[in-house]
């Protein structure tokens, strides 16, 4: 994309244990120059009210530092980073284009919100001049949603190559990715799946990572069940730092109930893992009887039996053609493809 675009980002992050009330860090790296700004987060009553407007002045500090003509602004989330590219279109008349990843559309939480929360996503997307989903399930269920039409863009899927790695051979390593939102991502279905099939198969060992609200209770269910042994939480790691563990395990399990892309999935197979993950949208677009094994989503029997049943497979799969078939799809150069198709329709 660098050679096509001068790209910059802005993002904006609250953080209530800040000093200060705003602080700005740059980065520039393979062509894009990257600003975040951090600002304190209020407390109180009017936290939200507080909230609002340092966000709106975080995002005018970022855009001081880009020092270029701004022809085209990219939003992820129709929200409040929102606020920025509305400001642009009205005062300097830049366009700017959407790109819509939330679950919600597919969890059924987009319709439990509010008339005003819904009137106001809908005015945003109105005055987009492109949309696009990252899946052809969220597409379709974006629309019966908002009544808006996108095109779908996948996200891209990032490779590092493997150096000196080492897979365990006195055990079969399973790996899970998943943010700790039990209801979305149920990793203490897993965890339960899990704990059967070491039954058969005491070799087993499961390392989980990510974090969010429900890590105690995962930490708590592993400590109940004895699995402190055989069930490593390595908590949130880097991008670069996951990417290595795919390389360290032998297959990769999603037991999420929704999922609009399935990225760890699809960054899995790009390291030649084969897969078992549940039919919970995203994933099932590029997930087949050659690459995976498919079960139904809060099915606990189904897992385990796939989980045994991969242990005597995994090595049948053909790990350069799992790799292969990813990268067609959605690496950097059949992504790049889209996007500048996308973005040069409006400029």
């Amino acid at each position: 994309m660098k050679d096509d675009f001068d790209m910059h980002v802005i993002y904006v992050q609250a953080d209530a244990n800040l000093k200060q009330e705003f602080e700005l860090v740059e980065n520039s790296a393979n062509g894009v120059h990257e600003v975040v700004i951090y600002f304190k987060s209020g407390n109180g009553i009017f936290t939200k009210i507080i909230n609002a407007r340092r966000y709106k002045k975080a995002q005018q500090l970022g855009l001081k530092q880009i020092h270029a003509a701004i022809d085209l602004c990219h939003v992820h989330v129709p929200y409040r980073p929102a606020f920025l590219a509305l400001k642009l279109l009205r005062d300097q008349k830049t366009p700017f284009v959407i790109t819509e990843h939330w679950s919600g559309h597919l969890t059924g939480e987009y319709l439990k919100k509010n008339v005003a929360d819904k009137k106001l996503y809908k005015q945003v997307l109105k005055k987009a001049t492109g949309i696009s989903c990252v899946s052809q399930l969220l597409a379709r269920q974006f629309k019966s949603n908002t009544g808006f039409d996108t095109v779908v863009i996948p996200n891209y899927i990032e490779f590092i190559p493997a150096e000196k790695t080492q897979i365990p051979t006195d055990r079969i390593q399973l790996l899970a990715v998943a943010d700790m939102i039990d209801t979305i991502k149920n990793i203490s279905g897993l965890i339960s799946a899990f704990a059967v099939a070491l039954k058969d198969q005491p070799n087993l060992h499961l390392t989980l990572i990510g974090g969010g609200p429900d890590e105690e209770n995962i930490q708590k269910q592993v400590a109940q069940l004895k699995l402190e042994q055989h069930v490593s939480l390595k908590g949130r790691l880097s991008h670069e730092q996951v990417l290595a563990e795919m390389h360290h395990c032998h297959f990769y399990v999603c037991n999420s109930n929704f999922e609009t892309f399935g990225m760890t999935v699809a960054e899995a197979l790009r390291c030649g893992k084969p897969i078992i993950s549940t039919r919970c949208g995203g994933p099932e677009e590029f997930l087949n009887d050659s690459n995976s094994i498919l079960i139904d989503p809060k099915n606990q029997k189904q897992l385990t039996d796939a989980i045994l049943k991969m242990v005597r497979e995994y090595e049948k799969y053909d790990s350069e053609k799992l790799a292969d078939e990813i990268e067609q799809r959605f690496g950097k150069e059949a992504v790049k493809r889209k996007l500048v198709t996308f973005y040069s329709s409006f400029i």
